[in-house]
C-alpha cells in the first residue's frame, strides 16, 4: 500500500518556489510565494490528472509529471549558471546548446516511463521519499533562518511623535513625493555618461523650483534610503538591532507604518500610492488609495524571477514585458489626475523604478528590445551606459510635462522630485569594489537628485547641503507650524543588504 503513496509531484512543484524564497528570503515576504504556488499546482494538477486519463497508470503519470518539473526548473538554473560562460573563447551558455541534453533526457525518460512493462513502486517510493527529503530541508532552513532573524521594533516611536499638534485650519496644498530610483546627481551623470543634464535641471529652477545642486542621498540602498526619508530620521540604530544580517523585515515595516504618512493622516489629508514594482513600496500599507496596481500579478518581481529559473527562461521577458511596461506608462499617465481622486487634501507618493534596469525605453519613449528584466546595476559595458541615458532622457521628458500638468492644475500641488542613490557603473559589477569602495565610486553612488516646488514660492526654507532626512522636517515646520528638529545632514554608504553604514560626508562635502 504505502509504494501506492503518490506525492512526490507536488512536491516537486512546491520546491523550487520555497528553495527560490530561501535564497532571496532577506528580502522577499512569504505572502509573495503564495500566488506563484497556486499557479504551478493549479498546472500541474491538472496535467498530472490528464496524463493519468491517457496512461491509465496513476505511478508512470505521476513519475512524467514530477519530470516535468525537474526539467523544466533545473534547466533555468542550469542556464542561469551558464550564462555568459565561455571555453576557449566559445561560448557554451546559449540556449540552442544547453536545450539538446536536457531535451535528450527528458524524452529518453518519457519513452522509457511509457514503454516499460516494470511495475515501477520502487522507483515511485525512492521519488516520493527524496522529493519529501528536499522539502524537509528547505522548510527547515526557512524556519531556522526565521528565527535567527526574528527582530521586533517599537513602532511607538516610528509613528506618533509629531501626531500630537493641533489640526492647522488654513487650505493646505497637496503634496507629491515623487521618487525616481537610481537617478544620478548632474555631476556623476557627467562623469559616468558625459552627459550635462542641465536642460532637464534648469527647466525646473525656470518653474520655481527648489534645485539642491550637490545632492547626496543619506544612504546607499534603497531599502534604507525610503523608510527614512518617510520617517524624517536616521536608521543607524538598525546596526546594533540587526546585526550582520541581511534580513529587510524591519526597514519594510518601518516604510509601511511611516511618519510622514501618518502626521498626514492626522491632519486631515488623504494618502495615495503608487505601485513600484518592487517589494517594499509595491503596497503601502498607509495608504488608503492603491494605484497602478491592476495588474500585480505580472509585476511580481519574485514571479519573473521564478520563470526565469525555469524552461521558461527563453521567453520570459516576452511574458512580462508588456505589463512592466504599462506598470511605468500607468504612473506617468495618472500622476496628473491623482487630484480628483478625493475630496480632501492629498499625498501622493509615488517610486518609480526609473531610469532604474531594465533600460525598456528610449528617450522617445519607443520600445527598446531587452535580454532580462534584471533590477541589476551591475552595468559593465558602455552599450547599457548608452542605455541608460536614453531611458533617463524619457523619464526627463515624461516628468516635465507631469510637472507641467500638475503646475497648470487649478490647485498646484507642492512637488518633491528626488531619487534614493544614485548609479554604481564604476562599480563595474564586483563585489569587491563594494567593499572597498574609491571616493569616485562612493560619490557616484550617493550622488542623486532633489528638487521641490512650493506653490508659495518660498523656496527659502530649504538650504543648500539640506538631505532628504530633513526635507519634510523642513516642510512640515513650515506648512503645519510644527516644530521638529533640523537635523544634521550626513551620508552613509553601505554595501547591497548591510546595516554597516559608513560616515562618508567629509569625503564629499570636503574631499
Amino acid at each position: 500500500m504505502k509504494s501506492k503513496i503518490i506525492i512526490h509531484p507536488i512536491l516537486f512543484a512546491i520546491f523550487p518556489v520555497i528553495m527560490l524564497y530561501l535564497n532571496n528570503i532577506h528580502f522577499v515576504s512569504f505572502s509573495e510565494t503564495l500566488l506563484p504556488l497556486a499557479i504551478i499546482i493549479g498546472i500541474i494538477i491538472p496535467l498530472w490528472f490528464v496524463l493519468k486519463l491517457i496512461l491509465k497508470d496513476s505511478v508512470k503519470s505521476a513519475l512524467i509529471t514530477s519530470l516535468i518539473l525537474v526539467i523544466c526548473f533545473s534547466y533555468g538554473y542550469s542556464y542561469l549558471m551558464m550564462d555568459d560562460l565561455t571555453i576557449n573563447g566559445f561560448d557554451v551558455g546559449k540556449h540552442r546548446y544547453l536545450v539538446i541534453p536536457f531535451l535528450a533526457v527528458f524524452i529518453t525518460g518519457v519513452f522509457y516511463l511509457i514503454k516499460t512493462n516494470k511495475r515501477l513502486n520502487v522507483a515511485n517510493t525512492v521519488t516520493n521519499v527524496a522529493s519529501l527529503t528536499i522539502v524537509i530541508i528547505t522548510l527547515v532552513n526557512i524556519g531556522a533562518y526565521s528565527l535567527e532573524n526574528s527582530f521586533s521594533i517599537n513602532f511607538e516611536d516610528e509613528s506618533s511623535v509629531g501626531l500630537e499638534y493641533i489640526k492647522n485650519e488654513k487650505e493646505l496644498p497637496d503634496i507629491f513625493f515623487i521618487i525616481l530610483d537610481a537617478y544620478p546627481g548632474a555631476a556623476s551623470l557627467k562623469t559616468t555618461s558625459n552627459y550635462d543634464n542641465s536642460e532637464f535641471i534648469d527647466g525646473l529652477s525656470e518653474r520655481g523650483f527648489f534645485v539642491q545642486k550637490e545632492s547626496y542621498s543619506n544612504y546607499a540602498q534603497s531599502f534604507i534610503s525610503i523608510p527614512s526619508v518617510l520617517n524624517m530620521k536616521y536608521l543607524n540604530y538598525l546596526t546594533e538591532q540587526i546585526g550582520d544580517s541581511r534580513d529587510q523585515t524591519i526597514p519594510y515595516e518601518i516604510a509601511d507604518n511611516n511618519r510622514v504618512m501618518n502626521f498626514l493622516k492626522s491632519q486631515g489629508y488623504a494618502i495615495a500610492s503608487f505601485d513600484s514594482g518592487w517589494g517594499m513600496t509595491r503596497d503601502v500599507k498607509a495608504a488608503e488609495l492603491q494605484l497602478c496596481g491592476d495588474n500585480q500579478l505580472f509585476n511580481s518581481n519574485f514571479l519573473i524571477m521564478l520563470v526565469k529559473a525555469s524552461a521558461l527562461n527563453p521567453v520570459y521577458v516576452k511574458i512580462f514585458e508588456s505589463s512592466h511596461i504599462e506598470l511605468k506608462l500607468c504612473v506617468f499617465d495618472e500622476l496628473s489626475k491623482v487630484q480628483n481622486r478625493s475630496d480632501k487634501p492629498i499625498f501622493v507618493f509615488a517610486h518609480m523604478m526609473l531610469p532604474h534596469p531594465p533600460f525598456i525605453f528610449d528617450a522617445d519613449g519607443g520600445i527598446r528590445s531587452v535580454d532580462n528584466l534584471d533590477l541589476s546595476l551591475e552595468i559593465k559595458d558602455n552599450n547599457s551606459r548608452n542605455a541608460h541615458l536614453e531611458q533617463l532622457k524619457f523619464v526627463n521628458k515624461k516628468m516635465t510635462q507631469v510637472v507641467d500638468q500638475l503646475l497648470n492644475s487649478e490647485n498646484p500641488p507642492v512637488i518633491i522630485i528626488t531619487s534614493d542613490h544614485g548609479t554604481a557603473f564604476l562599480f563595474d559589477g564586483n563585489l569587491a569594489n563594494w567593499d572597498s569602495p574609491t571616493n569616485e565610486m562612493i560619490k557616484e553612488r550617493m550622488n542623486n537628485i532633489m528638487f521641490v516646488y512650493l506653490p508659495s514660492n518660498k523656496t527659502d526654507i530649504f538650504y543648500e547641503d539640506m538631505t532628504l532626512v530633513n526635507v519634510f522636517r523642513v516642510l512640515f515646520n513650515y506648512y503645519f507650524e510644527t516644530d521638529f528638529e533640523i537635523l544634521d545632514d550626513k551620508i552613509f554608504f553601505s554595501r547591497d543588504g548591510s546595516y554597516d553604514f559608513i560616515d562618508v560626508t567629509d569625503i564629499l562635502r570636503n574631499g
